[in-house]
């Protein structure tokens, strides 16, 4: 036993995020930077991300911002990426800014890539 309290260790727990969203109301989820997930996270409107992810992210729009990081799959109708992404990306329309990091594979119906934007990818066109 330490001075502070039990030498247990504790086991991180994976949560996932559900929302029940009422469809004539546009919801937003806006996550900081200061935010670490090891998980999923869902929802059908908007997600603005900033943080650190380790796992899923889907919504329809999804946003990520410069200093996000997203290591696993991301899903949506319309992405936005300004951060790194290590994993899969799948898109109906991608937005790719300059300041992008992405590795991994990225399936896309409609795609636009910025001057300045790092990419090791494999790009998939799907109708």
């Amino acid at each position: 036993m330490s001075i502070f309290g039990s030498s247990e260790k504790k086991v991180e727990e994976k949560t996932t995020f559900n929302f029940d969203i009422d469809k004539e109301n546009i919801n937003q989820s806006n996550l900081a930077k200061d935010i670490k997930i090891n998980g999923s996270i869902e929802a059908k409107d908007y997600i603005d991300f900033a943080g650190y992810l380790t796992g899923t992210i889907k919504s329809s729009t999804i946003y990520l911002k410069s200093n996000s990081y997203v290591k696993g799959t991301i899903t949506g109708d319309t992405i936005t990426i300004e951060g790194e992404v290590d994993g899969d990306i799948h898109a109906k329309d991608l937005h790719i800014k300059s300041t992008a990091k992405i590795k991994g594979n990225i399936r896309y119906n409609n795609i636009d890539i910025q001057n300045g934007s790092i990419i090791n990818a494999d790009l998939f066109y799907s109708s």
